[in-house]
């Protein structure tokens, strides 16, 4: 753990170096900080986690228009938070969704880069709700956590949110070198201009915030398709959730057997989990709405 958290600090180092000042490392919110102390207890109850996001009116509001969304089908009418945890969303998801939304809401793009803003959510809540669809198709014995691969997916690219945050002047630069070499992946602009990705700057900021260790392999195996070591399903289903999001004409069908291979679904069944998200793109695109504003 001690090394893990050298490495972090190394890091930091390094990024001080290239930009030549200190970098300020921006503390959690009070509300994820107390979520994660929740997330580490065991016998954590729905009414702390309830008295938490109650604490927050924002939070509060999107969980509520959570539960009450088409995507969930809410049985009946939901008046509380209480009601959204017990009987449409689940503890463990929203526990996880909650983070996720506590990070967002503290680390945004400029009002400036609204479009930018719903797209980034947009494309997080497909990947995340393809995620939860996927891990619902592995085998019983072969599941992650699901909240946790859920806050992966929603989570995988939080590192451009770090980078509008951290460095506004290289944000836009990277913006432009991408807009300029439309065939340079994101992690050879940030290399070039940067000389570290987004995925390791995030990582890094993930282990000094004490973030799950699920979640830091997701975000930092996310581009390594051989990685298997602990905690490979998360960094797997990420991959696999990025290719079948991309344009159907670049999908490579080797490369998609081998991410169905390893989390033992076949093809079919990741083509079903995506149906299921297209399907639901006018809920899901409301919802990016909401959390970017």
């Amino acid at each position: 753990m001690q090394a893990t958290a050298d490495i972090a600090l190394l890091t930091v180092r390094r990024i001080e170096q290239r930009l030549g000042k200190p970098l300020e490392i921006p503390p959690l919110s009070l509300t994820a900080q107390k979520i994660l102390q929740l997330r580490a207890n065991p016998d954590t109850h729905i009414d702390e986690l309830t008295a938490v996001i109650e604490t927050d009116p924002a939070l509060a509001a999107q969980v509520m228009s959570w539960a009450a969304s088409p995507l969930y089908a809410a049985p009946c009418k939901i008046c509380s938070i209480e009601d959204a945890i017990t009987r449409v969303l689940g503890f463990d998801l929203v526990m996880n969704l909650a983070l996720g939304l506590a990070l967002g809401k503290k680390f945004s793009l400029p009002h400036t880069f609204r479009q930018d803003n719903i797209d980034y959510w947009k494309h997080a809540l497909y990947s995340a709700t393809l995620i939860e669809g996927l891990v619902r198709q592995m085998p019983a014995a072969a599941r992650p956590e699901a909240g946790l691969a859920y806050l992966a997916g929603l989570l995988h690219n939080f590192g451009y949110l770090l980078l509008a945050q951290l460095f506004p002047s290289y944000f836009s630069l990277i913006q432009q070198y991408q807009a300029d070499h439309p065939e340079a992946l994101p992690q050879e602009a940030d290399q070039h201009l940067l000389g570290i990705t987004r995925e390791a700057i995030c990582t890094s900021l993930m282990q000094i915030w004490g973030m799950p260790a699920e979640l830091k392999v997701a975000v930092s195996e996310q581009n390594n398709p051989d990685y298997s070591g602990e905690h490979a399903t998360y960094a797997h289903l990420v991959q696999l959730a990025t290719l079948l999001l991309a344009p159907v004409d670049t999908i490579n069908p080797e490369q998609l057997q081998h991410l169905c291979l390893g989390l033992r679904l076949t093809p079919e069944q990741a083509h079903q989990a995506l149906d299921r998200v297209l399907a639901a793109e006018q809920a899901l695109r409301s919802l990016s709405e909401q959390m970017s504003r």
